[in-house]
């Protein structure tokens, strides 16, 4: 059986790209411009200020961390919240960066989304590094959102919320992408795919938007695990090195009734994970 508790309450209006740095937890508030840090060791939660918004973090090889904003990559530092932009992205007109992640080699891959949610405007885009030219790499995508690498680094996984499917991409060359396939439509599961991590064994869990809910996905696509929180939004989580999940929530586009019923919306959730 899964326990699941509230660990912090920053009340985000969007908690975003929930990473493991360490024992502590981070991950991003992005309409407040805040990066967010819960320790653990002392249950201590620390909020340092952005100067932009910043959509998703991800931790190259070295150690260092990268961030997406919405125009293009940063180079970032976690303790401090100080950015290093470098060159913006080729984006269609109306669109941001959202999720990103890192491949083996340092690479970094970000998705992006309109800003008015219209679908066809989303796309991929590839640098070998925070202050190299960024490539567009795949397109016509609705929401690209939760993304990471899987079968050595071969496979591309990117969730599509507005199309609601988990696609893969088979990788062909450094940064060259073949046609996706879907994993899975998420068929009845309630709300709609966010943020996705794999956890040490390989399994594929996804966080549900409006779903209030995470959930684990078979190498078929099927839902072998739903595990419930007490907040709607679900938009991010991570693992830690025991296996323990982290779930970041939102509180935007609630109703005050919602937030009263639900009042861990916009906190950090600690599950432990059974089956």
């Amino acid at each position: 059986m899964s326990t699941v508790s509230l660990v912090a309450q920053p009340y985000a209006l969007v908690g975003e790209s929930v990473r493991m740095d360490g024992d502590d937890v981070l991950w991003l508030d992005p309409p407040q411009r805040r990066l967010l840090r819960w320790s653990p060791s002392d249950g201590s939660l620390c909020e340092i200020a952005l100067a932009v918004p910043i959509w998703s973090l991800g931790r190259r090889p070295d150690g260092s961390w990268v961030a997406a904003g919405e125009e293009g990559f940063h180079v970032i530092d976690v303790s401090t919240g100080a950015l290093s932009a470098g060159p913006p992205a080729p984006l269609a007109p109306g669109c941001r960066l959202n999720d990103m992640t890192i491949d083996a080699q340092g690479g970094l891959w970000a998705g992006s989304m309109h800003r008015g949610l219209l679908s066809g405007r989303g796309a991929l885009y590839y640098a070998p590094d925070a202050h190299a030219s960024v490539t567009r790499v795949a397109d016509g995508l609705g929401v690209a959102n939760g993304m990471a690498f899987r079968d050595g680094g071969t496979t591309l996984l990117v969730v599509d919320t507005l199309s609601r499917t988990l696609l893969a991409y088979p990788r062909e060359g450094v940064s060259v992408l073949a046609e996706p396939f879907v994993i899975t439509d998420f068929l009845a599961i309630p709300g709609k795919p966010d943020g996705m991590a794999i956890d040490a064994e390989g399994w594929v869990w996804v966080a549900m938007w409006g779903g209030g809910c995470i959930v684990r996905l078979a190498p078929n696509g099927a839902v072998e695990q739903m595990i419930t929180l007490p907040a709607p939004h679900v938009g991010s989580l991570a693992f830690d090195g025991d296996g323990k999940a982290y779930v970041g929530t939102s509180r935007a586009r609630l109703t005050d009734a919602a937030i009263e019923a639900n009042p861990g919306s916009g906190g950090l959730f600690r599950v432990r994970v059974g089956e």
